[in-house]
């Protein structure tokens, strides 16, 4: 019995050995995969969508019907859906279970959200996930003079207001293993912001 239960805790340590090793591959495999934004779409500002604004009088937005008006009231809402695709260039077989992400405006963090789906992905596989943000960007706008700031969304080569950053994680038990820190996406999302724009010029 004394060697039966040795042999038993000798396996319980190499079972949970392996599983250690497993998931430190899994987390070391989240950091080299390749993640970009394929798109943002469903932009609105202030309930507007972007659309309909072209960026030849963005300098002029803040005069324009519903905008004016969320000035007024201090709630100016950005919304907008960053589909973000990620694959996986690595031989191991990885599952994303959660990941946090943030939006950052000039270096600040703008919105915090999580997305909490089953993302299995093998060597050579990609997915595209939904990210989506809602904030309320008044306090900023303000801090750069509103129609600078709308001027420097929509008509700038390359503004490096927004970025967006991840921090993927794996299931292990039942709980969720983080990636340590967060993995920068994309540095410059307003690129994206003026590319819709100019579709409504073009």
């Amino acid at each position: 019995m004394r060697k039966l239960g040795m042999a038993i805790v000798a396996f319980g340590m190499i079972f949970m050995s392996g599983c250690a090793t497993n998931y430190k591959a899994q987390l070391n495999a989240l950091g080299q995969f390749n993640y970009n934004v394929e798109s943002v779409d469903q932009v609105k500002l202030a309930g507007r969508d972007i659309n309909s604004i072209s960026s030849g009088n963005a300098s002029s937005l803040s005069s324009l019907p519903g905008i004016a008006f969320a000035l007024l009231s201090q709630n100016l809402p950005l919304q907008a859906r960053v589909n973000l695709q990620i694959t996986n260039p690595t031989k191991t077989l990885a599952n994303i279970n959660e990941f946090k992400y943030i939006i950052e405006l000039s270096g600040k963090t703008l919105f915090e959200g999580s997305v909490d789906e089953n993302i299995r992905l093998s060597t050579g596989q990609s997915m595209v996930v939904p990210l989506s943000f809602n904030a309320n960007i008044f306090n900023v706008a303000k801090e750069r003079g509103f129609d600078k700031f709308f001027n420097d969304i929509f008509t700038r080569n390359s503004n490096a207001l927004f970025a967006l950053k991840i921090k993927p994680s794996i299931k292990v038990g039942n709980k969720n293993i983080f990636y340590p820190g967060y993995i920068t996406i994309d540095k410059d999302l307003g690129k994206q912001l003026k590319k819709i724009a100019n579709k409504t010029v073009n």
